[in-house]
């Protein structure tokens, strides 16, 4: 780990940075950490973002087509394709931001799902 002093943050910024780190328990170098995943992970040039559409259905084929991990974010209703397996979702699904619900095929668990969502309403497993 690297030790770093940064000179020149706003008082303000930084105090409200503070109390989300005490409120969420992390130390504040950890929440920094992280955002600077985000950030890093973000503005990748492999990178590829699908953005707020009130329904999208994804198939196996259609992932694989990208060649490269996507991140969905303000997708009311994702539909995960029956075809679609562990090893296609986790390579191809970089995140899924912001959704209502995403319904899931049965050959994946919630739990490998929720490893790529944040701020997902509901799981649906499809029938």
């Amino acid at each position: 780990m690297t030790n770093v002093t940064i000179r020149g943050i706003d008082d303000q910024v930084y105090s409200l940075f503070s109390a989300e780190a005490r409120r969420r328990g992390v130390p504040i170098g950890e929440l920094v950490t992280q955002i600077m995943r985000i950030f890093l992970e973000e503005t990748s040039e492999k990178q590829f973002r699908i953005e707020d559409m009130d329904e999208l259905t994804l198939t196996k084929e259609e992932l694989e087509s990208v060649g490269a991990p996507i991140s969905f974010s303000g997708i009311k209703h994702l539909l995960i394709a029956d075809d679609v397996d562990w090893e296609t979702f986790d390579k191809y699904v970089d995140e899924i931001r912001k959704s209502k619900t995403v319904t899931i095929p049965n050959s994946l668990t919630k739990l490998q799902v929720l490893t790529k969502c944040r701020k997902v309403d509901k799981i649906i497993e499809a029938k």
